[in-house]
Parts: structure tokens; sequence; C-alpha cells
């Protein structure tokens, strides 16, 4: 089995193809292949990957415009983040350090969003960068994010990357008490209440 994995490196996105054995664990296998990545933000992007990362900037006090588009103004908040957070590189790209923090969310981001101020720019981006769909057997740094997000709406679950059944009764339970169709996918209505 062949895994295809994007490798952020300076801001670029580059394809790296890694062999798994057939008789590999699944756990084993998200270890050697990172799986399902969450896309590279920078500056003209735009879709619901921006809207999700906007609304997880906006609920830790970050006062930004909420279009989806990465436009100046976001730029700014994620330098401002990047440089007051603490071990993230400040470029202004939201990439996988940075996706992982935003995912988490604790009381040091929800402080820093207090101190931001830059005024808003009207874009319009093509809107065409997305989150990706997952469902039960998906695995990497998205699915990651998907229970970190869980985790922080009050479900205990493993963080381990790996969307197995557990997640799956978990993104269940998620959707039923958020009024969404119960699929256990984690689409774009799903997505979008994880980002409040």
């Amino acid at each position: 089995m062949s895994a295809m994995t994007n490798i952020e490196t300076n801001g670029k996105s580059t394809v790296s193809t890694a062999t798994i054995p057939a008789s590999a664990s699944v756990q084993s296998a998200a270890v050697q292949s990172r799986g399902i990545d969450l896309p590279l933000l920078k500056l003209g992007a735009a879709g619901e990957a921006v809207r999700f990362a906007q609304q997880r900037f906006i609920a830790n006090g970050y006062r930004i415009g909420f279009n989806g588009q990465y436009g100046p103004q976001m730029k700014a908040a994620v330098e401002h983040f990047q440089r007051n957070y603490g071990g993230l590189v400040v470029d202004g790209i939201i990439g996988e350090n940075t996706w992982r923090v935003l995912c988490d969310g604790d009381a040091e981001f929800r402080r820093l969003g207090r101190t931001f101020r830059v005024r808003f720019q009207t874009t319009k981006y093509p809107y065409d960068v997305n989150m990706p769909e997952l469902y039960q057997g998906s695995v990497g740094d998205a699915v990651e994010c998907l229970q970190l997000r869980l985790y922080d709406n009050g479900f205990f679950l493993f963080i381990d990357g790996i969307f197995g059944p557990k997640t799956l009764e978990v993104v269940k339970a998620f959707q039923r008490r958020e009024g969404l169709k119960v699929d256990g996918i984690v689409g774009v209505q799903t997505w979008r209440k994880l980002g409040e």
C-alpha cells in the first residue's frame, strides 16, 4: 500500500509517497504515513478551511472578519498569534504546527485574542480551499484536529489521529447534540459546528 502525504517546507507543499506493508496495523500505518493533512493556508486562500480557522480565532477573542477569505487582516492575526504564542515560526502561514494549536485552543490563545486589533479589508479570492471530509478509517493530522475539537466540546476520546470506532461514536454523538445529520461523516456542516 502506498500513501501520499503533503509535507510543509517553508510554506510550500510537496508530495511524498511512503510504502506501507499491507500487513501493517492501522496505528503503525498512521505513524508511517501522516494520512489526511489539513490544508496549508496563506494570503490569497479562501474556502471552508479558512472559514474554520477564522472561527477558531474568533472563538478565542480575535476580532476579525468572518468571510472565508485569507486576506491581510487574517494574515496579521496569524502572525500576531504565532509571534506571541511561543514556539511557532512567524510566517503568517497556517501550517501543521499552527493548525495543531488552533484545533486545540487554550487559555493562552484566548488571552492573545484580546490584544489584537487590525482593520478589516474586503477581499475576493476564489473560494476553493476546503476542510477534508473524514470518516471511519481516516488517519492523519486532520483526524487529530477533529479529535481535539471533539475533546474541547466535552467528549472523551484518545487524540491519536486515527478515526476508529470510538471517534465514530463520538462524531455521531456530537452531530446528534448539534442537530446535524447523524451519519458519522465529518463534512462541511460538522466542521462548521466544530469550529465554533
